[in-house]
C-alpha cells in the first residue's frame, strides 16, 4: 500500500486559495502531492508578481506575501491564468457589491478549469482534489476524456443548492439586511443554486469540514459513504494571551467576520439595540458595513464598528472580550470559532456551521436558533450576571481548541485520500 501511495499522481487545485494550501501541505508531507495548481502564486521566478508587489501598499503587500505556501517548493506549483487572477484580486478590492467581481471570477474559473483539464490528461493524473464552485467544467471534461481520474471535491462551503433552501426558511429574520445577500446569486436565484447542486453530483467523493456541510450534500443525494468529514484545525498558541477580567455586570461581546447577513449581522445589531447598556459592549470586526451603509447607520450608537483591522488589533480584540458572537445563517466551518475558543472566548453560534460539532451547550458555548435575536439576548443577559461561570467556560473553550490541531487535519486528509484511492481501485 505504501508503495502504491508514493506512485500515484494527485493534483490539488484552486484558482484562488481557500483552504487548498492546507490540503496541498498534507499531501506534500505524506509524499502524495504531484502538483498544486492555482492562478496567483508568489513564486520566486514570477516576473509578474515581482512587478505587482512593487506597486502595492503595505497592507496589500502583506496579502500578496500570503500567496505562498511555506510547505511547497516552487516546482510543486503550476499556474494557469495568472494575469486574470491578479486582475480579479484588484476587482474584489474595488467592487464592494461583489456582483461584478463574482461574474469575472466565474469566467477566470472556467478558463482555469479548461487548462487544468489539459494538464491532467497530459500528465495522466490519478486523482484531482478540486473545490466547490470551481469544478463543474473540470469534472465534466475529465468524465468524458479521462474517466479513470478520481474526482474529489473539497467543499470549503456547503452545497449552495441546499443553502438556497435553508436560508429561505429563515428569510423573514433578515429584514432589510436581505439586501446584503444579493451578491450571493445562488441565495436569490433557484436556477443558479440548482447548477451548484448539479456540480456536487459530479464528484466521485467529497471532503467536508462539518456536519452541516455533510447535511448539505445529502440534500442532493450524495451517498454518506462518499463523504469524508475532516474538521479544520487552529494554531491555538497564537491566541493564548488574555487581558480580560471578569466582573459582574460587565460584558464585552465580539463578532469577527464579513459584516453581512450571511453571518447573521442583523441579529447581532438587534441584540445590541435591545440590550443597549453601557455595561455590555459590542465590538464588530470585519469589512462589509460600507456596503448598504444605510442599514448600519441606525445601530452605530449601540456597537463599535471596527471594520477591517490589523492582525495585532485582532489579537487585542480576542484578548479583551468575554464572549464571541457568531450567529451565522449557514457556512461550512466557522474557523473563527476555533480561534475565539483558543483565545478563551466561549462562543454563541448556530448549528449551521461547525458549531454543532464543537460546542458543548453551557460548557464551552451556546447554540442559538438561526435568526433568533431573542435567544441571543437571553444568553447575553445570563452571561452578564454569571462572570464566575463564564470564566469556567473560558477554560473549557481553550481545552476544546487544543483538540483541533492542523496536524490532526493533515492526517485526516491523508487517511481520506488513501481510503478513496483504495475504494476506487476496488470498485
Amino acid at each position: 500500500m505504501d508503495g502504491q501511495e508514493r506512485r500515484i499522481k494527485i493534483v490539488a487545485a484552486h484558482p484562488g486559495r481557500q483552504h487548498s494550501f492546507r490540503v496541498a501541505t498534507a499531501l506534500k508531507e505524506a509524499g502524495l502531492l504531484y502538483k498544486y495548481a492555482t492562478t496567483v502564486y508568489d513564486k520566486d521566478t514570477s516576473f509578474l508578481m515581482r512587478v505587482v508587489k512593487k506597486l502595492l501598499n503595505k497592507n496589500n503587500l502583506a496579502r500578496a506575501n500570503k500567496r505562498k505556501c511555506p510547505s511547497l517548493q516552487d516546482e510543486d506549483v503550476i499556474q494557469f491564468c495568472e494575469f486574470g487572477g491578479l486582475l480579479l484580486l484588484l476587482m474584489i478590492r474595488l467592487d464592494k457589491s461583489h456582483i461584478i467581481s463574482n461574474w469575472y471570477g466565474g469566467r477566470i474559473s472556467v478558463r482555469f478549469q479548461k487548462r487544468l483539464t489539459r494538464f491532467i490528461i497530459k500528465e495522466n493524473v490519478d486523482m484531482v482534489i478540486s473545490y466547490d464552485t470551481n469544478s463543474k467544467v473540470l469534472f465534466q471534461l475529465l468524465k468524458e476524456k479521462a474517466p479513470k481520474t478520481i474526482l474529489v471535491m473539497d467543499n470549503a462551503h456547503p452545497n449552495r443548492h441546499y443553502l438556497n433552501y435553508d436560508y429561505h426558511r429563515y428569510w423573514d429574520s433578515c429584514g432589510g439586511f436581505a439586501e446584503t445577500l444579493k451578491a450571493c446569486g445562488y441565495l436569490v436565484d433557484e436556477k443558479t443554486a440548482q447548477s451548484f447542486g448539479d456540480e456536487i453530483k459530479m464528484a466521485d467523493y467529497h471532503i467536508v469540514a462539518s456536519s452541516y456541510s455533510k447535511e448539505a450534500l445529502l440534500f442532493d443525494g450524495v451517498k454518506p459513504e462518499r463523504i469524508f468529514k475532516i474538521p479544520y484545525g487552529v494554531d491555538s498558541n497564537r491566541f493564548i494571551n488574555s487581558d480580560r477580567s471578569y466582573a459582574i455586570g460587565k460584558l464585552n461581546v465580539l463578532f469577527v467576520g464579513e459584516v453581512n447577513q450571511r453571518k447573521g449581522i442583523r441579529q447581532v445589531l438587534e441584540a445590541a439595540k435591545i440590550i443597549s447598556s453601557p455595561d455590555v459592549v459590542f465590538n464588530i470586526v470585519g469589512s462589509g458595513s460600507d456596503h448598504c451603509k444605510y442599514l448600519y447607520e441606525p445601530y452605530k450608537q449601540y456597537v463599535n464598528l471596527w471594520g477591517f483591522v490589523s492582525y495585532d488589533e485582532l489579537l487585542r480584540q480576542f484578548r479583551e472580550n468575554h464572549l464571541f458572537l457568531f450567529p451565522t445563517m449557514g457556512e461550512g466551518f466557522g474557523l473563527v470559532l476555533l480561534e475565539a475558543m483558543a483565545a478563551g472566548l466561549p462562543v454563541i453560534t448556530t448549528a449551521n456551521c461547525g458549531g454543532a460539532d464543537i460546542v458543548e451547550e453551557g460548557t464551552n458555548g451556546f447554540i442559538v436558533s438561526v435568526g433568533s435575536t431573542e435567544e441571543i439576548v437571553k444568553v447575553l443577559s445570563w452571561a452578564k450576571e454569571h462572570p464566575d461561570k463564564l470564566e469556567e467556560m473560558s477554560k473549557a473553550a481553550r481545552e476544546t481548541a487544543h483538540k483541533y490541531t492542523w496536524e490532526r487535519y493533515n492526517q485526516g486528509i491523508v487517511d481520506a485520500v488513501n481510503r478513496i484511492y483504495l475504494s476506487a481501485q476496488e470498485g
